[in-house]
């Protein structure tokens, strides 16, 4: 299993079957709150898991029957963003989570 913590509050575990997204931190609830983001957490079968989208500060994770764009417009980052399945943190911390799942997948 491998854990990463962001420096956002947001803690995403990942083991061989699953990934766990977790924004219960005070931290990440507080900076979830002003931005409109998802709060709580998350679990996604990496069976269910069809691809990876890594840009700038978001990291979002495509899997089955879970919402994903339909378009990239630079006015449809912000919704994205707010998806239950899009990490967001700093590029460097993104890139580690998504060259880890991507050996993964």
């Amino acid at each position: 299993m491998s854990e990463f913590k962001l420096k956002s509050g947001t803690v995403v575990e990942i083991n061989n079957s699953t990934i766990e997204i977790r924004r219960t931190d005070g931290k990440s609830a507080i900076k979830g709150l002003f931005a409109g983001r998802t709060m709580g957490e998350m679990t996604i079968k990496l069976s269910a898991v069809t691809g990876l989208i890594q840009y700038a500060d978001y990291l979002l994770i495509c899997a089955s029957g879970l919402p994903s764009p339909n378009d990239f417009k630079i006015t449809s980052i912000g919704d994205v963003k707010q998806y239950p399945n899009c990490i967001v943190g700093k590029e460097y911390e993104l890139k580690e989570i998504y060259d880890y799942l991507q050996e993964l997948i």
